[in-house]
């Protein structure tokens, strides 16, 4: 494979992943407003700590690699 394709694939799955958990997240706090609206963001802000956290795991392993 060819270095700017592999360039090309890299981006594509760092941009589909970055969609999935951005669709994720949407769907975590629709769920979470409606079971309680006033721990809504606090719940949202430690949503987005774990997605955060879940993407810095997945760029150091694929950097390992």
């Amino acid at each position: 494979m060819s270095s700017s394709l592999a360039a090309v694939s890299e981006s594509r799955l760092n941009a589909e992943m970055a969609f999935a958990g951005k669709r994720y997240g949407v769907r975590c706090a629709a769920e979470l407003r409606s079971e309680d609206p006033s721990r809504f963001a606090e719940q949202i802000v430690g949503l987005l700590r774990d997605e955060a956290d879940a993407a810095a795991e997945f760029r150091r392993l694929r950097d390992l690699g």
